[in-house]
């Protein structure tokens, strides 16, 4: 009986040593594939940033034959009727409703005549009051993704969600990846967010999602 407690002990043993063994090796893989993932990622970048001589076409040359040279000075005739209507416009603003065309030429002179500066709406001033998390590094936009200069060390984790700002305008959402380090991250884009025309570049700032 005792050499059977015995055999059996031995088998948990090796049993529960196998089992950690394989963890352990399971933990390393996935350790490899997110750094591996994560180089992929910034080889990707640098290739977008700094595209090869073979990648880049050439712009057309346009012959200097086809090129209109310049008007000689006093060649061009001026126009006195465009001017003065332009004085007479001006000249009758100031009649208008409201000061018309009248610009305030300075903020102190605009609120002295009871015209608000502020212009900013509830949700700019939380924009702006927002604290920055991170700050971004690089934008890959081909690729949908950008790299930002925190990680891990700010608590950074996978499917955190972000807003790209700058200055008091949200540009883009985006949502980290698992490829976090301590000091990097990647986040990837989301499109339907980002405005037309819209581009992001190094240095916007992410801040929390704010309430709308």
């Amino acid at each position: 009986m005792r050499l059977t407690h015995f055999a059996l002990a031995l088998t948990i043993i090796l049993l529960a040593i196998t089992g950690y063994l394989a963890w352990e090796g399971q933990q390393e893989i996935k350790g490899l594939k997110k750094e591996m993932d994560f180089e992929r990622k910034q080889r990707q970048a640098n290739e977008t940033a700094n595209p090869s001589q073979e990648s880049m076409v050439p712009l057309p040359t346009i012959p200097a034959s086809s090129i209109t040279p310049p008007p000689t000075p006093g060649t061009i005739a001026a126009a006195p009727a465009l001017e003065t209507e332009a004085e007479e416009i001006m000249a009758g603003a100031g009649s208008l409703p409201g000061g018309g065309l009248t610009v305030p030429r300075s903020v102190i002179e605009a609120e002295s005549k009871g015209i608000s500066t502020n212009t900013l709406t509830p949700l700019q001033k939380q924009v702006l009051a927002a604290p920055a998390v991170a700050t971004v590094k690089t934008v890959v936009r081909e690729q949908g993704f950008i790299i930002i200069d925190a990680g891990s060390a700010k608590g950074l984790v996978k499917g955190q969600k972000f807003e790209v700002r700058r200055a008091n305008a949200i540009l883009a959402r985006v949502t980290l990846t698992d490829a976090i380090e301590e000091n990097e991250a990647v986040a990837d884009l989301d499109f339907s967010s980002i405005p037309a025309g819209v581009n992001l570049e190094p240095g916007d700032e992410l801040i929390a999602p704010v309430a709308r």
